[in-house]
């Protein structure tokens, strides 16, 4: 019998699987006593509350600090993270989340320039764990106006206030222009260097990232990947049809995984379908 069948499937009140509703709770309770009055709350992000969480997804969260942490704040923050991913549970081995304070939280940030240029400084990083990491770092993976616009309209509190009461307001046109430049960016970043995305697990989320990315720029808000594949079926080219309908199936398939090599023709088709996107996103920004 595969493991996946004997995933308890009762459904939670915060995510899909109570299981993990109960994970995340001891991780806010735990975090809330380590750091005090520094914490605010622990909120879901990502496909917790866009939609289409499954077996295959990482668990995404921000935490959210008054101030940036000290560095006692990190090591207890860091102990707590490894008696967490110790236990012998499925749901502990995909977390992702980042720490942003207030201040950061309303300093609007994102990744790309004007021209899809990846802007990297110092000044954007967060502690971060990526996904089913043991060691915190610096990292601005989480530092966007996605990631802010999913908190404040999306999110809810596992445990804290809610998002709604003091994340800040995203425009339509900040959050269009953002994923305007990702869409560039992205596109840039596997042409310079293929080989770092040539997996079957990143062939994948790159045309179906892409997929939901278009769907969202066009209309003004954050969507799930299923949405994301629907709306490409209806918007994009018949020619990308069966790529998109391939991605989609392989991400139902639980065993993906950045180990296994890519099927080489999908992936040069994946490139080619990137380079398609960020055509249409450069269009967009002349629009009326």
């Amino acid at each position: 019998m595969l493991e996946d069948d004997l995933v308890d499937r009762t459904q939670g009140s915060v995510t899909p699987f109570l299981r993990l509703d109960e994970v995340l709770l001891g991780h806010a309770t735990d975090l809330r006593a380590a750091l005090g009055d520094n914490f605010i709350g622990l909120y879901p992000i990502g496909s917790l509350v866009i939609g289409d969480f499954d077996l295959t997804s990482d668990v995404d969260f921000s935490v959210v600090t008054a101030h940036e942490m000290s560095d006692s704040d990190v090591e207890r923050v860091q102990r707590i993270h490894t008696e967490l991913v110790g236990r012998d549970s499925r749901w502990v081995r995909h977390l992702e989340y980042s720490f942003i304070s207030m201040t950061e939280l309303h300093r609007m940030s994102s990744p790309y320039g004007p021209g899809g240029e990846r802007i990297l400084t110092p000044e954007r990083d967060l502690w971060y764990f990526g996904n089913g990491a043991a060691t915190i770092h610096r990292s601005d993976h989480d530092n966007t106006v996605v990631t802010r616009w999913t908190l404040r309209y999306a999110s809810g509190a596992v445990v804290g206030p809610q998002p709604v009461s003091f994340a800040p307001a995203i425009s339509t046109t900040e959050l269009s222009q953002e994923i305007r430049t990702s869409l560039i960016g992205w596109a840039h970043l596997v042409r310079r260097n293929p080989s770092q995305f040539d997996n079957r697990f990143h062939q994948v989320f790159l045309v179906l990232n892409d997929c939901r990315a278009l769907q969202d720029l066009h209309e003004g808000r954050i969507t799930s990947k299923w949405a994301g594949v629907n709306w490409a079926k209806r918007n994009l080219d018949v020619g990308w049809h069966a790529l998109i309908d391939y991605c989609w199936r392989e991400r139902q398939d639980t065993t993906i995984h950045i180990s296994q090599p890519a099927d080489q023709a999908a992936y040069q088709q994946t490139i080619e379908f990137m380079t398609y996107a960020a055509e249409l996103a450069e269009r967009f920004e002349s629009s009326p």
